[in-house]
């Protein structure tokens, strides 16, 4: 169970760092992928280096994807106003 939790982990962080410029879906995938290494790590000692690599990857994706969502509303309201 626990390297199931890490593979999906990482597979989530990586689609997470794939779609980031998605805004809100990266955020939302990256922290799945934040949830799943934290659960990965805290309970089970197979799969550590995935888990890891996933935490790290949801978190990178969590803040470009916020950082994505924030360029992109910034530019709908510049184009269509307030």
């Amino acid at each position: 169970m626990g390297r199931a939790l890490a593979i999906s982990a990482l597979i989530l962080g990586i689609i997470s760092l794939a779609i980031m410029w998605t805004g809100y879906v990266a955020l939302i995938v990256g922290i799945l992928a934040i949830i799943l290494a934290a659960a990965s790590l805290s309970k089970y000692k197979d799969g550590r280096a995935m888990a890891t690599t996933g935490l790290i990857a949801g978190i990178l994706g969590s803040i470009f994807g916020l950082l994505f969502a924030l360029v992109w509303t910034g530019v709908g309201v510049a184009i269509f106003g307030s």
